[in-house]
């Protein structure tokens, strides 16, 4: 039984709306207010960029599954949040950025290591804790705070 498929035009049209429609909800990008983050993102900015002005909120939807908010401070900073206002990653773009909230082994290492360097970025992910030193070093530590390797 070595039957072909055959599409017909009506077929065809259809496959390509529909993919069409998947693509757009894909990821859709949308610019909000500042009052539209969650809570905990809002109690982050204050408590430690309370001194820099919000720029640009977007929130940005994958698949309508995950939900990920981006900020733009006015000092050139990046801010990332997940869905519940968590912080995912903080860029410095190059300039320092403030540590209160980093994890205290991290800095602890990061003083004993390297005492003249600063921290200019810093991403939190499922495995762990990359750092970016001023040095342009990126420091590797696993979940509960331990340093793993330089990636440079």
């Amino acid at each position: 039984m070595n039957k072909k498929l055959k599409f017909t035009s009506p077929m065809v049209a259809i496959l390509l709306l529909a993919l069409g429609f998947g693509l757009t909800l894909n990821a859709q990008d949308k610019v909000i207010s500042q009052e539209e983050l969650p809570q905990g993102a809002t109690e982050f900015i204050q408590t430690h960029f309370a001194d820099q002005k919000v720029l640009q909120v977007t929130k940005d939807v994958d698949f309508l599954i995950k939900t990920e908010y981006e900020i733009l401070l006015s000092d050139g900073f990046q801010l990332e949040f997940d869905s519940k206002g968590n912080w995912k990653d903080v860029d410095g773009n190059n300039k320092v950025i403030p540590t209160g909230f980093v994890p205290e082994s991290l800095m602890d290492y990061v003083a004993d290591n390297f005492p003249t360097e600063k921290v200019k970025g810093i991403s939190k992910k499922s495995s762990g804790y990359e750092l970016e030193l001023s040095n342009k070093l990126e420091l590797e530590f696993d979940s509960n705070g331990a340093f793993k390797r330089i990636d440079d």
